[in-house]
């Protein structure tokens, strides 16, 4: 009996294999960023999976949607901070370990030693994004070099509720593509079930879309908006952004 039970295992693990963890390669940038790290990933996905467990009672749909190579934007709904290590642990790290993501630049400070960094954090000055350009252009330098990376395109935390998709750090990121780019959705459904019961998280993945060169970004990003708010179980009600948001950020571009 033992013996079948092994074989049934073993089976089971060849239909579902996890993502290969492999040593991170030096990726950063001499004076700018830091580099990745494999082992703090590591520790981000254990304390995602314990402090979900803690509070959260987690299901996650369309998770194959996530491609497992080559270079893909996934955009996520921004929710909670609690976004980030539940959608790293239960989503993005069962799929990939290259994982890399735009964060608020005050994550950057000296006083957290660079954890955030070399977990794959790229800061941005959301307040003066013109200061963040060479960040930006690392991250587009890290996307596609065969990465994932990740845009809150609300750029803040917003419960509940859709916030108005900022297209500046997408624009810039993309760049002009000379192939079609591999475009995910990732959202975050809260449901508080009373003061005793953990809090349900419904995590949704749609299908992977594509940027195709010389197709409109912003039409590109305003209709992910809409499904990016359906995934999780909202409406988003705004309209495209105006002329002078588009040329704030062709300011920083130049």
């Amino acid at each position: 009996m033992e013996t079948k039970q092994a074989e049934k295992d073993q089976s089971q693990n060849r239909n579902n294999p996890k993502p290969v963890y492999k040593r991170s390669k030096a990726d950063g940038h001499p004076m700018l960023h830091p580099g990745s790290s494999n082992r703090v990933r590591r520790t981000i996905d254990a304390f995602g999976r314990i402090y979900s467990a803690l509070f959260y009672k987690v299901e996650v749909h369309g998770l194959e949607n996530i491609p497992k190579d080559g270079e893909v934007l996934l955009l996520a709904k921004h929710a909670r901070n609690d976004d980030i290590p539940i959608g790293l642990s239960h989503a993005l790290f069962r799929r990939r370990w290259n994982c890399w993501g735009v964060m608020k630049d005050s994550l950057a400070r000296p006083r957290y030693l660079d954890f955030f960094l070399k977990c794959g954090g790229i800061p941005l000055n959301r307040d003066e994004p013109s200061k963040s350009k060479k960040h930006l252009l690392f991250a587009r330098e890290v996307l596609y070099r065969g990465n994932l990376m990740v845009i809150f395109p609300e750029q803040t935390t917003v419960p509940y509720e859709m916030g108005e998709g900022k297209s500046g750090a997408f624009r810039f990121i993309v760049g002009k593509p000379k192939k079609p780019l591999p475009v995910s959705l990732l959202g975050f459904e809260y449901e508080p079930r009373g003061r005793f019961r953990r809090t349900k998280i419904t995590l949704r993945v749609g299908e992977t879309r594509e940027l195709h060169p010389g197709q409109d970004p912003e039409e590109f990003l305003h209709e992910c908006m809409h499904e990016l708010a359906r995934l999780s179980g909202l409406v988003y009600p705004f309209e495209r952004e105006t002329n002078a948001t588009l040329k704030e950020m062709e300011g920083i571009a130049s």
